[in-house]
């Protein structure tokens, strides 16, 4: 038998508009960060694998946010790497192992499906309503006390405006959290 074993489904390689939370712990600190898919300057919304790698990337890039949050925030490491400069291998060996005693699961809510053919007007509006949720979400695991990772302040929006409210309570039961 192999020393690790990764099986990923087929589905985490479809592209879908999605929220998805990550989830770090390590020790006794849990960590979380909000997103969702569906590219600002491109009709497209990444797969759910391609979106959680690109999380963890160690060069520069704007794409590497639960990383930079470790390495910056966590890890109090000098805070122009990874965004002006390259990690350095010191920083990429802290980095690795603090990850190496933590636990990453992503939860992914399917919102919407991609159809390729899509306008861009109409890839817009799906998108406003995915940025919607997110900082719904952003602002619901906040005001219940949870360590969020995202640098995004978020809007005093009511629940009640949410484009998917049936997703958005789900992740409130999922995490426990009180909707109010």
């Amino acid at each position: 038998m192999p020393d690790l074993n990764l099986k990923l489904d087929g589905e985490h390689f479809r592209r879908r508009y999605l929220l998805y939370i990550i989830h770090l712990s390590h020790n006794i600190k849990d960590y979380f960060y909000v997103g969702q898919t569906g590219d600002t300057k491109v009709v497209t919304a990444r797969p759910v694998f391609r979106r959680l790698s690109a999380h963890f990337e160690d060069r520069k890039s704007t794409q590497n946010q639960v990383y930079q949050y470790i390495a910056h925030d966590i890890l109090k490491l000098p805070e122009d790497e990874g965004k002006k400069t390259a990690f350095t291998e010191e920083t990429r060996q802290k980095v690795e192992e603090y990850l190496v005693e933590s636990k990453i699961t992503m939860y992914a809510y399917h919102l919407e499906p991609f159809i390729p053919q899509i306008s861009h007007k109409e890839h817009s509006n799906t998108r406003r309503k995915t940025l919607r949720i997110e900082k719904l979400v952003i602002r619901l695991l906040r005001k219940n006390g949870r360590n969020v990772m995202n640098k995004k302040s978020t809007s005093e929006a009511l629940y009640i405006d949410c484009p998917y409210p049936e997703i958005l309570k789900q992740v409130a039961k999922d995490f426990k959290l009180t909707l109010n």
